[in-house]
């Protein structure tokens, strides 16, 4: 069965638009990627596709640090590292956790 032409047509003109492989490998992270951040155990905070950014709302600061139940992490407050762009951002590999980033001013 083939597709009808319109369908084609379009499916080519969305290929044509899309940037090439790997130019948005790290998209608004990108400056995690730059900054070449480190954790406390000297790894690399970003790989490919590493980082996510968090709601604000879904950070519950506290005494010792940051609360992300979304992500089943507690961070230590000296280990939250100032966010460049004022986000919130958590970079893990599965479960474990790189990085957090934090904006300076909190919430």
């Amino acid at each position: 069965m083939s597709l009808p032409k319109d369908y084609r047509v379009i499916v080519l003109s969305l290929a044509l638009v899309l940037p090439a492989p790997g130019a948005l490998a790290h998209g608004d992270y990108d400056w995690i990627h730059k900054g070449k951040y480190r954790s406390q155990a000297g790894e690399l905070c970003c790989g490919k596709d590493d980082c996510y950014e968090v709601a604000p709302e879904r950070v519950h600061q506290n005494p010792e640090g940051y609360s992300l139940p979304d992500h089943d992490v507690t961070v230590p407050g000296r280990q939250a590292i100032p966010s460049e762009d004022g986000k919130y951002w958590i970079c893990k590999v599965g479960a474990r956790m790189r990085c957090f980033f934090a904006p300076l001013n909190g919430f």
